[in-house]
């Protein structure tokens, strides 16, 4: 995967830069399905010093689709897992509409209410015969 890390205005940065290769090995093994040279990771990380704001901006970029996360907080650690979260989350739901789990989800939702109204209606006639 290439990676490009970009680091704003930020004061130490030794434990952001072990917490940002920490996170990326972890996507890294995710998509490591795809070939190596076709995805690619674009970090900017910055830390906004008048305001204690820190920005975390993810691209991530893979065969046919590009996902991307933008988080700001006060808390560096909390704002680069959130956009890595998000990212994640981001090519879950790509690989699933790939697999067409959606279609999938929906066919077998279709069939259990077709089962299911069946059983609704008894269940109405029971509850009519009671009165």
């Amino acid at each position: 995967m290439k990676r490009t890390i970009e680091l704003k205005h930020v004061g130490p940065k030794q434990h952001v830069q072990t917490l940002l290769d920490g996170l990326i090995g972890r996507l890294e093994e995710k998509l490591s399905h795809f070939p190596s040279d076709a995805v690619s990771l674009h970090v900017v990380f910055e830390e906004n010093g008048t305001h204690k704001l820190f920005r975390t901006a993810l691209t991530c970029h893979v065969p046919g689709h590009t996902v991307a996360a933008h988080e700001e907080g006060r808390n560096a650690g909390a704002s680069i897992r959130a956009a890595f979260a998000e990212v994640q989350r981001q090519l879950e739901k790509q690989k699933a509409s790939l697999r067409h789990e959606r279609l999938r989800r929906r066919l077998s939702h279709a069939r259990q209410a077709a089962g299911g109204e069946k059983g609704g209606e008894a269940s109405n006639d029971h509850a009519t015969s009671d009165d």
